[in-house]
């Protein structure tokens, strides 16, 4: 019989494919190139998350500096101030050009200078701006703050450091020297502040300027830094720590105690004083 031309014949039998082997050992060799960068992507994630720790002993070799902080108003015969000192690490092997203008900064005698500069904004128990050079004591010098832009901060900016702990230092951003100091795991800042150092020393005095913040930001009495620069290199970061100094408290001296006095107008109700 005449088989039909338009009949075809279909086998379930597969056809074996040319250079199947070599196609399947360089998709095995891409994934294993791939598997292979990620995880040396994550050792260096876990090694920048590492950095944003707090360490029971910090190195003296790595670069750290100091900063002063004055709490309260300079006013009246006997002015309640609390004075104390934030020791810093700084990641100068990461963002060179920044932490060098930083310390500058804090060294300098002169405008430009960190000196005088108040704390413009305190959210308590999250983070505080500080090294606000527009907002100044009354009686310093003023310079305009775009003539000290940092250069090249955003080329060199690590935004894979997180805000961890308390203490993390980060720049507000790239055009002023305003920077934060956190108060706790701040993950909101994360990706969008670039992270240059963290504190190691001075968290009673962080949890103080904590509660001088309202809940808008505003500071409830002037926090001021007054002071700070470089630690020596070589130099072990807790030969620059600096006592708390906190007013005397008048109570415990018996100066603010309440006196009670008889008064007639309130003895019919049993009350004395007023």
């Amino acid at each position: 019989p005449r088989v039909c031309p338009c009949v075809m014949n279909f086998s379930t039998k597969k056809r074996p494919r040319k250079d199947a082997w070599k196609e399947l050992q360089s998709e095995l060799d891409e994934r294993e190139k791939l598997e292979e960068e990620n995880s040396a992507k994550q050792r260096r994630l876990d090694a920048l998350r590492a950095r944003a720790c707090i360490e029971e002993d910090p190195t003296p070799a790595a670069r750290h500096c100091y900063m002063d902080f004055e709490i309260g108003r300079q006013m009246g015969r006997d002015p309640q101030i609390t004075r104390g000192r934030l020791v810093v690490e700084l990641f100068h092997d990461l963002m060179p050009r920044t932490v060098g203008r930083f310390v500058e900064l804090l060294e300098s005698q002169h405008e430009p200078t960190y000196r005088a500069s108040l704390v413009s904004k305190i959210m308590p128990g999250d983070y505080m701006v500080a090294g606000d050079r527009d907002t100044r004591l009354e009686g310093s010098m003023r310079q305009d703050h775009t003539a000290f832009v940092r250069q090249s901060v955003m080329g060199e900016a690590k935004w894979q450091l997180p805000h961890l702990n308390p203490g993390i230092l980060s720049l507000v951003d790239g055009r002023t020297p305003r920077f934060h100091v956190t108060f706790r795991k701040m993950e909101e800042l994360d990706g969008w502040h670039a992270v240059f150092g963290k504190v190691v020393y001075g968290f009673d005095l962080l949890k103080l300027i904590s509660e001088q913040g309202n809940i808008n930001g505003e500071p409830k009495q002037p926090v001021v830094m007054t002071g700070g620069g470089a630690v020596p290199e070589g130099t072990h970061p807790r030969e620059f720590l600096k006592k708390l100094e906190q007013p005397e408290d008048p109570e415990e001296h018996g100066y603010n105690k309440k006196v009670m006095r008889y008064s007639s107008t309130y003895r019919h109700t049993g009350l004395i004083g007023h």
